[in-house]
């Protein structure tokens, strides 16, 4: 069962998106600051990270930097999550991001591009 860790300060959301990806077989861990996720990404290393632009107190695209350029890290894919759909050049260009999607979302383009990343990273392991 593929580990899916998704950061984002907007509580409702993760709710939401932990409720959807628990019901589709995934194993879902939330977290609403940078910090403790930071902690649970080194010692639970998931196989995915859905992470929000806006986070409080830390951005998103620096954090996004910091997981690319560890290398216990860097393998892990990274999707963003973003309000403003015009970033997603720059997530994936300039600082390592594997994908993007714009909020609001629907639910199924989440999963779609969820099972493209994981199947991708299986394929080229």
């Amino acid at each position: 069962m593929p580990r899916i860790f998704v950061i984002d300060d907007d509580k409702d959301l993760l709710k939401v998106v932990k409720s959807l990806l628990i019901r589709r077989g995934f194993d879902a861990s939330v977290y609403s600051e940078w910090e403790p996720a930071y902690t649970e990404i080194r010692e639970h290393e998931p196989q995915l990270i859905l992470l929000d632009v806006f986070l409080s107190g830390i951005d998103g695209f620096e954090v996004c930097k910091k997981l690319k350029s560890n290398a216990g890290t860097r393998h892990i894919p990274v999707i963003i999550f973003s309000s403003y759909p015009r970033v997603a050049e720059s997530a994936i260009y300039e600082y390592g991001a594997n994908d993007f999607i714009a909020k609001p979302f629907e639910l199924n383009d989440l999963i779609r591009k969820v099972h493209g990343i994981l199947s991708s990273t299986v394929q080229s392991a």
